[in-house]
């Protein structure tokens, strides 16, 4: 607030606009950003839903065609002896002997090929005991179509029957290259054939190390096939199909794999078990939508995947699907373990790898729907929605979602032309208050500039303004207020001459000087100074037969003579009393010849009174009495003050005034001695002085003067006043 009082208010004017415009550009502003912040959150939110619900349907479509294409193929007669006659034939394979050679051939498969590329995707060092097949069977089998398979890795399945001559081959040569086809047209990763009572694999078209080997006590018997074996043999009623959730599975090198399995019925006997290796990428190929997610309508951040009851993934995550590079180096930002991250390289999928500990992924799992803002597994702030999938025997969420920057790039986009728009806004109210307070301020600029050459003393100031506005009103009232300044100034300066003039007649110049000053007390002490004391005779008898006015005009056309003598000769008027004028030389400028100056100065009086007179036909007389030494002199009274002057030399001449003949100079001896080479002295009689006796006069030009009092004063009675 005190920056603010040190403003103009030009300044506070365009503040005051800049900040009204800008508060309601900014409210505004705020108010639609944040309505089209809620109007987008809901249309992603539910185009996010809508996704979701899409894929989610697809993914329970899908389970349901594979429980009942499960069941149909556990119906098929085809399939039904084809259980038979593996079954049979594999139990006769028990009696072949396996000779040495090809158990080396076996062990140098698993020693050179399955256990260094399993190595890669599990903790610890595989050892080849634990994973060798045991019974005569299994290692027949993974002799003749395994280890000594031409096929690479991953290519075994295209041997259709072994040069070995056994009716298992036959068998194989027959039924295989159907199963296979079957497995490519329905997009799954196997198909196995399993013993419902000892547990062994009869048949598998993708001829993995599982091949041949028993569930319930080989080295599979922990893996989530025999658990789905396990399941069908507690259901075994026709047409129940059972689903296990992904697993890591060794055989396929510790992919994670899930399985779906039914009973084979011959008639009302169960003769074996139907499993199926889940296609991880045709669940992949839906959520991803055949990796083309912008045809989705999830943009370039958006995806959908499912999540397990241990918040693990279930699917395969976009990003890794797009960029696992930069992928990779999100999750060594976010610190995740570096032999985690090495199995999602190695194994190219974050199922079961990437935790999904986020709050959609909860709410999923525990089987509740909706939509929120909330952070995803890489951290990121994003748009979900959720819901839980009802597929039997797995308890899956699947989340839709997208990152919260892209989600919202519409309205930072409208953000920025907001921003825009109201810098440009803020420019054009700028413009606008310059111009505006310019205009407003103008004419408090005009009275302000007309108020400073008024304090400047120019009272010819006038402002000029049009309209009928107030300032209109303010200018006409400071002219007139200038007007009366005027009249009074110069009332006040009349009167201050006036004064000037009076005060003058009452004080000396020096005297003045010091009281502006306001020095007080003033007095002065001269050691030096001439006193001349004149006495006016002659006004009595002229004012008898002439008005007050007459005499006073009279009187102050003498005294005016007084004054302009006594200036000549530097000589000050002192007191103006009745008929008595007194002057004073060297009080207050010390002069060394003042003695000298007051008597030229009452020579020269002399000299004029008889001019006066005869101008005025009038008899009037002098009687000067002069003196010279210490004298004092100040200013006395505070409510009447008057300049007043004493001292002994003021004394003497006081009487030696009465002492004087009519128009003659009366002096002391210390006048005389400082003048009487330059005027002619007489001897005057003593006069005694109070405190002081008597003392010698002298008497100037006094034979000259009393011819010419003889001829002006014919016939008067100078006794009679």
């Amino acid at each position: 607030m005190l920056g603010l009082n040190r403003l103009s208010i030009k300044s506070k004017l365009q503040i005051m606009l800049l900040v009204a415009s800008l508060g309601s550009i900014l409210v505004v502003g705020y108010l639609s950003w944040s309505r089209a912040r809620a109007t987008l959150s809901d249309r992603i939110f539910s185009q996010l839903t809508s996704v979701r619900a899409s894929k989610a349907y697809q993914i329970e479509s899908y389970f349901r065609h594979l429980r009942n294409h499960l069941e149909t193929l556990c119906e098929d007669r085809m399939m039904v002896s084809a259980m038979l006659e593996f079954e049979q034939t594999f139990a006769r394979l028990e009696e072949q002997p396996v000779p040495p050679r090809r158990d080396n051939a076996i062990a140098r498969y698993y020693t050179q090929t399955f256990l260094p590329r399993l190595a890669k995707n599990i903790e610890g060092t595989p050892t080849l005991d634990t994973y060798l097949p045991r019974s005569a069977a299994a290692r027949y089998l993974q002799f003749h179509y395994i280890a000594n398979n031409p096929a690479p890795v991953g290519e075994k399945d295209n041997l259709n029957k072994a040069k070995d001559g056994s009716e298992y081959s036959e068998i194989h040569a027959r039924y295989h290259p159907l199963f296979r086809n079957l497995i490519e047209q329905f997009g799954y990763y196997d198909l196995f054939l399993i013993n419902s009572e000892t547990g062994e694999i009869a048949y598998s078209v993708y001829k993995e190390t599982d091949y041949g080997t028993s569930l319930d006590k080989g080295p599979y018997r922990n893996s989530n096939l025999a658990k789905v074996v396990q399941k069908v043999r507690e259901n075994p009623d026709r047409g129940a199909i059972q689903i296990v959730d992904f697993d890591f599975y060794r055989p396929s090198y510790n992919a994670p794999t899930a399985f779906i399995a039914g009973p084979i019925y011959d008639g009302t006997q169960m003769v074996g078990i139907l499993a199926v290796q889940l296609p991880v990428d045709e669940i992949n190929n839906v959520l991803t939508g055949n990796r083309n997610w912008k045809r989705d309508g999830l943009g370039n951040t958006g995806e959908v995947y499912l999540v397990g009851a241990d918040l693990l993934m279930r699917s395969a995550a976009r990003p890794l699907l797009e960029n696992s590079e930069r992928y990779v180096q999100k999750l060594e930002q976010d610190r995740v373990a570096p032999e985690k991250i090495g199995r999602i390289e190695q194994l190219k999928t974050s199922i079961l790898l990437q935790e999904v500990d986020t709050d959609p992924a909860k709410e999923a799992i525990a089987r509740q729907m909706g939509t929120q803002r909330a952070q995803d597994y890489l951290g990121i702030s994003t748009l979900s929605s959720f819901a839980p999938l009802d597929i039997p025997g797995v308890n899956w969420g699947i989340v839709a979602q997208m990152n919260l920057s892209e989600a919202y790039q519409p309205v930072n986009a409208l953000q920025f032309q907001l921003l825009a728009s109201t810098v440009i806004l803020v420019l054009l109210v700028l413009l606008y208050a310059a111009i505006a307070s310019y205009r407003f301020v103008k004419p408090i600029d005009a009275l302000i500039a007309a108020s400073r050459r008024v304090e400047r003393g120019d009272l010819e100031t006038e402002v000029v303004s049009k309209g009928t506005d107030e300032f209109n009103e303010l200018a006409q009232i400071l002219n007139r207020i200038v007007r009366q300044f005027r009249d009074r100034t110069a009332e006040i300066a009349q009167k201050r001459e006036e004064n000037e003039v009076l005060l003058r007649n009452i004080l000396p110049d020096s005297a003045i000087a010091r009281l502006r000053k306001g020095e007080t007390p003033v007095a002065d002490r001269a050691q030096s100074a001439a006193i001349a004391a004149i006495g006016i005779r002659g006004l009595t008898q002229y004012a008898r037969n002439r008005s007050v006015e007459e005499a006073a005009s009279l009187l102050n056309e003498w005294v005016d003579i007084l004054d302009e003598t006594a200036s000549k000769y530097g000589v000050e008027r002192l007191i103006l009393s009745s008929d008595r004028y007194i002057a004073c030389c060297g009080l207050t400028e010390p002069r060394l010849d003042c003695a000298m100056r007051m008597v030229d100065f009452a020579l020269d009086a002399l000299k004029r009174l008889q001019n006066f007179n005869l101008e005025y036909d009038v008899r009037l007389s002098l009687r000067i009495g002069i003196d010279v030494g210490s004298v004092m002199a100040g200013i006395v009274g505070r409510q009447k003050f008057r300049y007043a002057v004493w001292g002994e030399t003021v004394d003497i001449a006081h009487q030696l005034e009465p002492k004087a003949e009519p128009n003659t100079i009366l002096v002391t001896q210390e006048v005389r001695d400082r003048i009487q080479d330059l005027h002619p002295l007489e001897s005057g009689v003593a006069i005694a002085i109070e405190n002081r006796g008597k003392i010698p006069t002298w008497v100037l030009g006094k034979t000259g003067m009393q011819n010419l009092i003889s001829e002006l004063t014919l016939g008067l009675d100078f006794d009679e006043e």
